[in-house]
């Protein structure tokens, strides 16, 4: 061909009804009937180059734009569902590493305290042993066996630990790799021991003739010798006690007496809606001196061990009428210590 002709038709979309048809070297071919028919003289029918220029139109469907949306939403969801259980398994690791700690330092101060006390090893009171079975209405207990040694326990390739104090927090080092420098000293455990509970009253006045009276009274809170707190844990009502706290007590009470004749008071325990335990009982005998009253004083006192019950009321009852008593610090008191629960 001498040169290339370009036929531009733009601007009409393939797809339009009023697309013009275009026939190339068709001759006389009786099924083209309508449309622009090209003759091209060429040396060979291959050398025709044809190109098309058409614009394609895409026209946006409303089912598109709700399908765009939807799909936005739908990611959005997923992703609040997905940064809140990342958020709740966060807290819940946060929870299970504080409860760790706190099991961590639980077992290493419990270690510790096992090893003071097989160090220390407590000895079983005789008193408590034997007046154990003759307690009425409550199931005596043996007292534990002693521990065996750790020497015996142990194997000879055991390895040892030792506390290292630093601070807020302890720590447990291999004792053979301990500094020989380094403080022996067991480690201060004194914060974790409870205090022994002691109450004691003293009486509350000169001297009392009882007449016909039989409860001893009245009687006040001893508050340098009573723990602290005591009063949480026995209350004071005038001349009885009320046992707030169940377990087993060391019982000790002195009264001292103004007269030539013989006395005995006893020592009660009594739940509400049950008849009084006897807890102690103390006699003397009479005074054959020629001493003026005012200077014969006659004291008793006793001592024991007792099981006492939350709800329990405890008074000194006397026996005989017409007593004088020094019911004075020093003369006549009462006292409670608590050995066990």
């Amino acid at each position: 061909m001498d040169g290339e002709r370009k036929i531009n038709c733009e601007g009409v979309p393939l797809n339009s009804a009023g697309a013009a048809n275009i026939f190339l070297n068709t001759g006389k071919n009786p099924k083209v009937k309508e449309g622009t028919v090209i003759h091209l003289n060429t040396e060979k029918p291959s050398d025709v180059g044809v190109h098309i220029n058409t614009t394609l139109s895409i026209a946006s469907s409303k089912k598109i734009k709700l399908l765009f949306i939807f799909n936005f939403l739908l990611s959005i969801i997923c992703v609040i569902i997905s940064c809140s259980i990342a958020f709740y398994y966060w807290n819940e690791m946060i929870s299970m590493k504080k409860q760790l700690d706190v099991l961590k330092d639980q077992f290493l101060i419990q270690n510790v305290r096992d090893g003071i006390l097989n160090q220390n090893k407590a000895v079983q009171s005789p008193l408590v042993s034997q007046l154990r079975p003759h307690m009425r209405g409550f199931e005596a207990r043996e007292p534990r066996m002693e521990a065996p040694s750790l020497k015996d326990e142990l194997s000879p390739n055991a390895r040892r630990y030792y506390v290292e104090n630093l601070g807020d927090d302890m720590v447990l080092l291999d004792s053979s790799k301990k500094d020989a420098s380094h403080d022996k000293s067991p480690y201060d455990l004194s914060i974790f021991q409870k205090e022994t509970l002691v109450v004691q009253f003293n009486g509350n006045a000169p001297e009392v003739n009882l007449g016909v009276q039989a409860i001893i009274g009245p009687w006040a809170r001893d508050m340098d010798i009573s723990s602290k707190g005591s009063e949480d844990k026995i209350e004071l009502k005038s001349d009885y006690f009320i046992i707030k706290e169940s377990g087993l007590y060391l019982v000790y009470a002195q009264v001292v007496y103004l007269t030539h004749a013989p006395n005995a008071y006893f020592i009660w325990a009594r739940q509400p809606t049950s008849t009084p335990r006897l807890i102690s009982a103390c006699a003397t005998g009479d005074d054959s001196s020629s001493r003026p009253l005012n200077k014969s004083q006659i004291s008793c006192s006793v001592q024991t061990v007792a099981r006492l019950l939350k709800g329990d009321t405890v008074n000194i009852a006397q026996r005989e009428k017409n007593r004088t008593l020094l019911l004075q610090s020093g003369y006549t008191y009462i006292g409670f210590v608590k050995l066990s629960s």
